[in-house]
């Protein structure tokens, strides 16, 4: 999950924002606070949304299940970010994103490197860096963690 406290500045904070969002479900009503109106999202294999509005409307039409089948059973989303850093007006991120089914499990689970680009206080950009192979990724269990003894 998403720790805002872990961002040592703001433009840090603000790009776990648009994670934590997506964590939330708030991800439509965040865009107008989190983006600039022309944001870029880019994904590894999968077409650029070019602007906010193309973000709500792709996510209007299905979001990313519509091109990637293993999605169409997601109900949640979860991150956990391994590094963070950032110069200027960029922010690496490495992390590992969850797409949750109602059973529990883990329906895609890559490994990214992220770059966000903010401008004005706003996020300009999200380019996320992965292995395409994990749409092909078979479900995976959800893990609980053993009791100590």
């Amino acid at each position: 999950m998403i720790d805002l406290d872990v961002a040592t500045n703001d433009n840090e904070r603000l790009a776990l924002g648009i994670f934590k969002a997506m964590e939330d479900g708030t991800l439509p009503q965040a865009l107008e606070t989190l983006c600039s109106a022309d944001f870029e999202w880019a994904n590894s294999g999968l077409p650029t949304l070019h602007g906010r509005q193309a973000v709500l409307d792709h996510m209007a039409q299905g979001g990313f299940a519509a091109v990637v089948p293993i999605l169409k059973d997601m109900t949640a989303f979860s991150a956990d970010l391994l590094h963070i850093a950032s110069r200027d007006n960029v922010v690496f991120t490495e992390r590992i994103d969850h797409h949750w089914d109602a059973q529990g499990r883990d329906l895609m689970t890559p490994h990214i490197a992220g770059v966000i680009e903010i401008r004005d206080g706003k996020i300009c950009a999200l380019r996320d860096f992965y292995d395409a192979v994990c749409y092909q990724q078979e479900p995976l269990e959800r893990v609980e963690p053993a009791e100590s003894a």
